[in-house]
């Protein structure tokens, strides 16, 4: 069995002590009221942008470029149907507070006790596989992520007819260097990780507009916007999906609120600055680039030296972030495996292996966009489409017990309903088309086949 603090690391990757305040909360055994501190509406929102702000971004004009015209409305509908969502999840967390006192306390694992409440055991577990997998797909991501953008600013600074390390002996490079930090224990202490995260990603927002709109050299003379085909629709699908990932830790943010009625607020306000943050990088890197974008945008453009202090702060971001969403998946093997909890052999042993397999991974397909892809159309699509809508109307429609009986209108039962669908309809189609994109790639990319080849 994996321990519930393992399950509870799934979500909670940005440590244990941010700033709180302090408001009314729980009773006292004396029927005292006991003050509850928590996170302010202002840092949760903060937390909210940390969560979904990061790889996702700078693959979102690629991902425009996919789906066409229509991904400006798909990413606005995607921003408010994953927001409404996440509104839906903390009600769902206000319920099982209503209806057992138990879960009036802060919480180890939020997301999958209303997994458990609402859908049974089977629920729970269907929704930690898909958060395991979750996180060693998107730290994967970051690996190949790390070696591509470390691969171009050495290909920046090296020599005409030279050639220095390739993207695919980066990969190698990059993940013997992130071994060591993964055989540390639980990471503590790390809120200031999602304030590191939202300034990189800022940063690099400005950077990346005012280099396009100023630059004139790397811009194509007429821009191409071909028609999307289904295949490519599907690969845009998962990657704009991506950039709004994150469902599954709003019940664990909003667990460290001082005042989870508020939760709603921080969504709204968390969702306006993504939005604002993604808007612009999107619009300038499909307009002036149409289909020749690339998939990382910050290798899009040229590389200044603003750029390469957006592409550090971006690789920095990136591998606090790969150290702390690794954690739970290292420590839930290991349960399985009845390695000791502590620093030894054992540890290093699984853990080296764990990283060594996502390195076979990200050499057998070194396109960070087609693993994020097929993340973003699986087990994102089912974590923040398909379980939030779901759980909530099965624990509304639960008449069984003494608590308070709730209704749903009947105008958000239909749009509860239609994110449903959107998710798995959109989700299956991703999920097919990106496993064939990853295929066809091991056979023509595969750093197996081109291990020395220097891109162009």
């Amino acid at each position: 069995m994996i321990k519930e603090e393992t399950v509870h690391q799934c979500t909670r990757w940005w440590g244990s002590n941010p700033p709180r305040e302090e408001i009314a909360g729980t009773k006292s055994g004396d029927g005292g009221e006991v003050p509850r501190q928590g996170m302010s509406v202002v840092l949760t929102s903060i937390f909210l942008m940390a969560q979904m702000a990061g790889a996702g971004f700078l693959a979102l004009p690629k991902g425009l470029a996919d789906v066409g015209w229509l991904g400006i409305p798909m990413m606005l509908l995607f921003c408010v149907l994953v927001g409404f969502a996440g509104t839906r999840l903390g009600k769902s967390w206000v319920m099982l507070e209503e209806r057992w006192p138990q879960y009036r306390q802060p919480s180890r694992q939020p997301y999958m006790d209303i997994a458990e409440k609402s859908l049974g055991k089977t629920g729970r577990q269907i929704t930690l596989v898909s958060l395991i997998i979750n996180l060693f797909g998107s730290t994967t991501v970051f690996i190949i992520l790390i070696s591509e953008m470390v691969a171009s600013i050495l290909m920046h600074s090296t020599p005409e007819g030279q050639c220095g390390l390739t993207k695919c002996q980066l990969v190698i490079v990059v993940g013997l260097c992130v071994v060591p930090f993964t055989w540390l224990g639980t990471p503590k202490d790390f809120w200031q990780a999602s304030l590191l995260a939202v300034a990189a990603t800022s940063t690099a927002v400005v950077v990346i507009v005012v280099q396009i709109l100023t630059d004139t050299e790397s811009l194509p003379d007429e821009p191409h916007y071909p028609n999307p085909t289904v295949s490519s629709f599907s690969l845009g699908f998962g990657s704009i999906l991506f950039a709004f990932g994150g469902a599954a830790v709003f019940p664990t943010i909003q667990n460290d609120m001082a005042d989870r009625s508020k939760f709603w607020k921080s969504i709204s306000c968390g969702f306006t600055g993504i939005l604002s943050l993604y808007l612009p990088v999107a619009l300038s890197g499909y307009i002036m680039y149409g289909d020749q974008v690339k998939s990382n945008i910050l290798l899009t453009v040229n590389l200044t030296v603003a750029v390469e202090v957006a592409i550090a702060l971006q690789i920095i971001n990136l591998l606090c972030t790969f150290v702390i969403s690794s954690n739970p998946v290292f420590q839930s093997v290991e349960d399985l495996l009845h390695v000791p909890n502590k620093f030894g052999f054992g540890r290093i042993l699984v853990r080296t292996m764990l990283v060594f397999l996502q390195v076979l991974i990200g050499l057998a397909v070194p396109d960070f966009a087609l693993i994020l892809n097929l993340i973003g159309g699986s087990v994102i699509s089912l974590c923040t489409f398909v379980l939030p809508p779901l759980m909530y109307m099965n624990l509304v429609d639960d008449k069984s017990g003494p608590w308070p009986q709730r209704t749903i209108p009947l105008w958000e039962r239909a749009l509860l309903v239609e994110i449903i669908i959107v998710g798995v309809i959109g989700g299956i189609c991703s999920t097919v088309s990106s496993f064939y994109a990853i295929i066809v790639a091991s056979f023509h990319k595969s750093c197996f086949l081109t291990f020395n080849e220097c891109e162009e």
